[in-house]
């Protein structure tokens, strides 16, 4: 059976929820009506192939009952795929797939899957991105509309597993009103099992703003049997075993987003664990691979010193020497670099340095074959990175018989590193690996024994760096070395620290307790592309002894009590020294908690506020936000920031940033914002931006309109209406009458009040409004070739 054309890989998403099916649901592909066999992926021990009872022509039939094709959309392609399901069998898919174009310009996708065996929707999807259509602000549905649009979409189209769902409302706990409407509301049910979520299987629907089904997925298993829900342990009892059972860690973590110098922050980290809900005990523990003591108490040497300044042929001669290079490899290519840190005004320097073998036919090594790169810090003679490579031949087919044993591997590296790094010898610890973690068929096709040794500083993991050596398990040469230590200043010495118990409290304190079936072996989660499946293998996202071994094998499904997050917007990490929460990227003192403040309650401004309180562009203090107090420029230019981002994420200015203003340094808290607003126009750099000082009516005008982009536009005065009482105050008439006359601002007894300033709540409902009408106005381009 030969399919004429195959589909590409898209997105897999969803579409309106309405009835008729149009005729362009042509089957206007050669296929044969008869059933398909779909070979089983290679490296599944069941090999046996599974047939497609589902014809082509009857997947399009289901697809026409399930789903309305927009308008615009025509047919692509259709194809028959294998999917690697959760039982390790291959499950034959129907993916029949829809573009939307205009003038052979694409502005659209829509993807629709069909299970080959059974012809139930696995997987629907639809993205349009014609510029015709503009999102509405605020959203037309909200998080409630969106569940019972998604509640209605999956009784359409699978009402015999409805009855069998849950609700999971974490997603909806962590929700906060978009500040554009652009936005996908992510509604998710879990399988129920007698009351209990079984989180592996159930169904996910993904509703737009405008209230549209955009993505639908849906995973089930029918092979798996459940432990008895008798007799768990109470969830208070589950709630101190938690506490007890949980595994604090100290790591001191870089915020590299932070305004000024980037210090290291010292924090707590939890890791993530799971409790059997019958016994209480820690579910699938993972053993602690590290030593608890680094390879020597104090450094075997002192830091060499900074002022060494090799010459190429230095570092050469380092490379070879150290690596024991032979003259096969003749030196291809060496580059100096030198650079200036901004944080420390250092100057940094390396030799890049790279070799291939020669040999008769190839006397210069410029054709492919065995490579080395190496890396050299030509201030301190330390080699930063060594890479060898070996190029493909028939033999990587071959079964690898190692030779060398990881005790020997491991023996080496700990010998390479005193030797060749000897001043860090205190603070790296070995992360040591065992052999009975390698399965015989992993060993098979492992070529290098990978050993690392994490950099710790007095008991505190020094923000993720480390050192990493591979050794040929034939050879035993070192083939890759990776050395991950920096100049961060960390403390010497641990400084004085949160009591474990107050931290375990306040960690806690941030996830919900939740009782779920889970699979007693893992196994995937749901059903996934045979493709991806190898692939995250390779990865070592899936360890390869994770692979089903028998595809008619029942699964069996534990209860286990699971910590589910409370908060999943933004990277936060709990301040050792402080117990304060900070944002990881910023450093910044953050609430985890919606903030609340306790004098908006009866303001005609409260939702306007709220909403800016959500995203932290408003500062709180003693639980007020005091929305009539006037706001500052810096407070504003935040604030006006923030809400065209969509968030605070994502601005970040380093150190090698020169301030537009003298008065707002890299130290500043509205640095980042004011750049921001600089390099987006709505800040002409000056001496002085006055941060603290107050605004004009005016001046939020002028910002609102750049922030638009019609600054030019309102140059020209004549052509707007200027029958404001007092037009004489107004500097810009054309400015004034755009903000007015899209009612982002208001007049007062018919005047705009120029130079009257702006009180915190003014600002909030003003940029609520620019939200409203920026929606409405900005059009994306159409492009024609």
């Amino acid at each position: 059976m030969k399919l004429v054309k195959q589909a590409g890989t898209l997105v897999l998403a969803s579409s309106l929820l309405l009835t008729a099916a149009p005729a362009v649901w042509a089957s206007e592909v050669s296929v044969d009506s008869k059933t398909i066999a779909v070979p089983a992926y290679p490296g599944v021990i069941d090999s046996k192939m599974l047939d497609a009872k589902i014809t082509k022509e009857q997947a399009i039939e289901r697809a026409k009952a399930y789903i309305t094709l927009p308008q615009g959309f025509t047919f692509q392609s259709i194809s028959l795929n294998a999917y690697y399901g959760t039982n390790g069998r291959n499950i034959p898919t129907w993916n029949i797939n829809y573009v939307k174009k205009v003038k052979d310009q694409t502005y659209g996708y829509l993807n629709v899957s069909i299970n080959g065996l059974d012809g139930t929707l696995t997987a629907y999807s639809m993205n349009d991105s014609d510029p015709d259509h503009k999102p509405a602000y605020p959203p037309k549905v909200d998080f409630a509309a969106a569940k019972d649009v998604a509640s209605a979409f999956i009784a359409k189209v699978n009402p015999d597993k409805q009855k069998e769902l849950l609700y999971d409302d974490s997603e909806e706990k962590a929700f906060r009103t978009p500040l554009n409407g652009n936005y996908q509301y992510n509604i998710r049910f879990d399988r129920s099992v007698d009351g209990v979520p079984f989180t592996a299987n159930g169904i996910s629907v993904s509703v737009n703003g405008d209230g549209q089904v955009t993505n639908y997925n849906y995973n089930w298993s029918d092979d798996v049997t459940f432990q008895a829900n008798t007799g768990p342990v109470t969830k208070e009892k589950a709630a101190q075993l938690f506490h007890n059972k949980a595994d604090l860690s100290l790591l001191y973590q870089i915020p590299y987003g932070a305004k000024g110098k980037k210090l290291p922050i010292i924090s707590y980290m939890m890791g993530a664990f799971s409790l059997n809900a019958l016994t209480g005990e820690v579910w699938n523990p993972v053993p602690h691979t590290e030593d608890s003591k680094p390879l020597t108490d104090k450094p075997l040497a002192e830091r060499p010193s900074a002022a060494l300044n090799l010459t190429k042929e230095e570092a050469v001669k380092k490379v070879i020497t150290v690596f024991n290079l032979s003259s096969d490899y003749k030196l291809q290519e060496a580059t100096y670099n030198e650079g200036t840190n901004p944080e420390t005004g250092e100057t940094n320097s390396n030799w890049n340095l790279s070799w291939n073998t020669v040999s008769e036919k190839d006397p210069t090594g410029k054709i492919a074959g065995s490579g080395v790169w190496a890396n050299v810090n030509s201030k301190t003679g330390e080699i930063t990175n060594f890479n060898s490579y070996v190029p493909y031949s028939p033999d990587n087919n071959k079964d690898i018989e190692g030779k060398v044993s990881l005790e020997d591997a491991v023996a080496k590296s700990v010998d390479f590193v005193k030797t060749q790094i000897p001043s860090y010898t205190d603070q790296l610890v070995l992360s040591q690996p065992s052999a009975k973690d390698y399965s015989e068929d992993q060993l098979k096709h492992m070529r290098n024994w990978d050993i690392r040794f994490n950099r710790v500083i007095d008991g505190v993991s020094a923000g993720g760096e480390g050192v990493t050596i591979s050794i040929d398990r034939v050879t035993g040469q070192i083939m890759n070395y990776q050395f991950g230590l920096s100049d961060m200043p960390y403390p010497k010495q641990k400084p004085e620290i949160l009591a474990l118990d107050k931290a375990k409290e306040l960690w806690l304190s941030q996830f919900d307790i939740k009782l779920n079936y889970v699979l007693e072996y893992g196994g995937s989660n749901g059903v996934m592309p045979i493709e991806k499946y190898n692939l995250m293998i390779a990865a070592g996202e899936i360890p390869p002894t994770a692979a089903v071994t028998n595809a008619n094998q029942k699964l069996e499904a534990k209860l286990v009590y699971t910590l589910v997050p409370k908060l999943s917007r933004e990277p936060f990490l709990l301040d050792a020294q402080t117990g304060k929460w900070r944002n990881s990227q910023t450093g910044e003192v953050m609430s985890l908690d919606k903030v609340t403040v306790s004098d908006i309650d009866n303001h005609w401004a409260k939702n306007e506020l709220q909403l800016m309180l959500d995203y932290q562009a408003l500062d709180v203090q003693d639980g007020k936000v005091n929305p009539d107090q006037l706001i500052k420029r810096g407070e504003l230019v935040k604030m006006l920031v923030i809400a065209m981002n969509g968030g605070n994420g994502g601005i970040y200015y380093g150190a090698d940033r020169k301030a537009s203003f003298a008065d707002v340094s890299n130290a500043s808290p509205y640095f980042a914002y004011v750049e921001n607003a600089v390099d987006r126009g709505l800040l002409d750099v000056g001496a002085d931006f006055n941060p603290e000082a107050t605004l004009s009516r005016e001046e939020m005008a002028q910002l609102i309109v750049k922030a638009l982009g019609y600054k030019n536009l309102a140059k020209f005065d004549g052509v707007f209406n200027s029958q404001f009482a007092d037009a004489a105050e107004v500097k810009q008439v054309g400015t004034a009458a755009i903000v007015v006359g899209l009612n982002i601002m208001s007049l007062n007894d018919g005047k705009f009040a120029p130079q009257q300033e702006v009180s915190r709540a003014q600002a909030a409902s003003a940029f609520y409004r620019f939200l409203q009408k920026r929606a409405e106005l900005q059009d994306q381009p159409r492009y024609y070739y």
